[in-house]
């Protein structure tokens, strides 16, 4: 549950559409299924900002996903509108939902125990008494930083389910094992190539965990798109990896309702532990080509600039959250005067990605993780710099 989508702005709560996540409960309780809820605040890297609202940067000063009060403000108020519809939705007051999360592979983050717990005293204390839980990948580090003495511990992974169990047993020896995300396909980064992965080797992984007696919950079972600006962001030592905005994750079910062959790989193997029907499996969906479609208008962004956006002016340039804007583009425009011949042209602090026009013409692009500098002639008169920011995802 992807707490920016739920509440775009401060106090400013939305729960209808797209974002009924009651609805969305609802009707997948009235098809049978069973229902394991991520409330957050910290839900993924690939989604944007891990879900975390990009109005709390506005706050120098705040710290994110630890026992900060300033934090911590905004996570009950979120959670005092979240929680309360979901607590009739529990199976124990007859509903689908079976177990709810406490924060998200928490150990690859950080340690705080203290802010694990108000989380999950945040939830119990809200009506919540399904099977809380933690999910952390199988190494000792993220499981000393991310779990609870008294909270059920899962693990992650995609491979070598015997060694991630046995890590699994060695903090939790009495408990059933569970992977509580086996990922059975990827996810893609721009600038990268496609994720696959053979169906035969993934339903090879899910047997050897049956076998095992474990229990096993899909990540990702059906593709999908994080639409709009929602794509998310990895950070590791070699620097942003942008999600690209399809979560397509080469799944058993495709982002259009296909089932694949590694779907039938995957249903091949639990037919071996229990019984299946055949006949509720569904045709294939039917296709339709509408040929070749001719887009013949266009709106140039920089003279269109007057209708999506009013100028606000400042001394030093602040990033876009700072100005209440979130997601998108922000535009940073200043008069440089001349002559500067083979002018040097530095962006200290970018995080993102800009492209460089002077008077109106395209210069380039400067990243992140590119740090030489951009050589611009300016001439006599002087010119206009402009410096458009892409928000790639936080």
């Amino acid at each position: 549950m992807p707490w920016n989508l739920h509440e775009p702005r401060p106090g400013k709560f939305n729960f209808e559409g797209l974002a009924d996540i009651v609805r969305f409960i609802e009707t997948a309780g009235e098809l049978g299924l069973h229902v394991i809820v991520r409330p957050g605040p910290y839900i993924c890297s690939e989604w944007e900002f891990g879900g975390l609202p990009a109005w709390l940067l506005e706050d120098p000063n705040i710290r994110l996903r630890c026992y900060d009060k300033t934090f911590l403000e905004k996570v009950d108020r979120y959670f005092d509108e979240l929680l309360p519809r979901l607590n009739p939705l529990q199976c124990t007051k007859g509903g689908p939902i079976i177990a709810m999360q406490v924060e998200n592979e928490y150990g690859s983050y950080g340690n705080d125990k203290k802010y694990l717990n108000y989380l999950k005293e945040g939830m119990i204390k809200r009506g919540i008494d399904v099977l809380l839980f933690t999910s952390d990948g199988p190494t000792d580090e993220m499981l000393q930083g991310g779990t609870l003495p008294d909270i059920f511990k899962t693990v992650n992974f995609g491979s070598r389910p015997e060694e991630g169990f046995e890590k699994l047993l060695e903090y939790q020896p009495d408990k059933p094992p569970v992977c509580m995300e086996f990922w059975n396909g990827w996810f893609d980064h721009w600038g990268g190539p496609h994720h696959t992965r053979d169906g035969k080797e993934v339903a090879d992984v899910l047997d050897r965990m049956l076998k095992m007696g474990a229990s096993v919950n899909f990540y990702m079972f059906h593709g999908g798109t994080n639409f709009g600006f929602m794509n998310g962001a990895n950070y590791k030592s070699d620097g942003l990896s942008p999600t690209v905005t399809s979560y397509d994750y080469d799944c058993p079910v495709s982002e259009s309702g296909d089932l694949t062959k590694k779907y039938h790989h995957i249903r091949n193997v639990i037919k071996k532990y229990a019984e299946a029907d055949d006949d509720i499996l569904p045709e294939p969906i039917p296709k339709k080509s509408f040929g070749r479609i001719r887009l013949d208008k266009h709106a140039g962004l920089f003279d269109s600039l007057d209708k999506l956006s009013q100028p606000v002016k400042r001394t030093c340039p602040e990033p876009m959250e700072k100005l209440g804007q979130n997601y998108g583009f922000i535009l940073y425009r200043s008069q440089v005067t001349g002559p500067r011949k083979e002018n040097r042209l530095m962006i200290y602090d970018i995080h993102d990605r800009a492209l460089i026009f002077l008077d109106g013409e395209f210069k380039g692009i400067m990243k992140r993780d590119q740090k030489e500098p951009l050589i611009l002639d300016i001439p006599e008169r002087g010119a206009q710099l402009d410096i458009l920011v892409e928000n790639m995802g936080k």
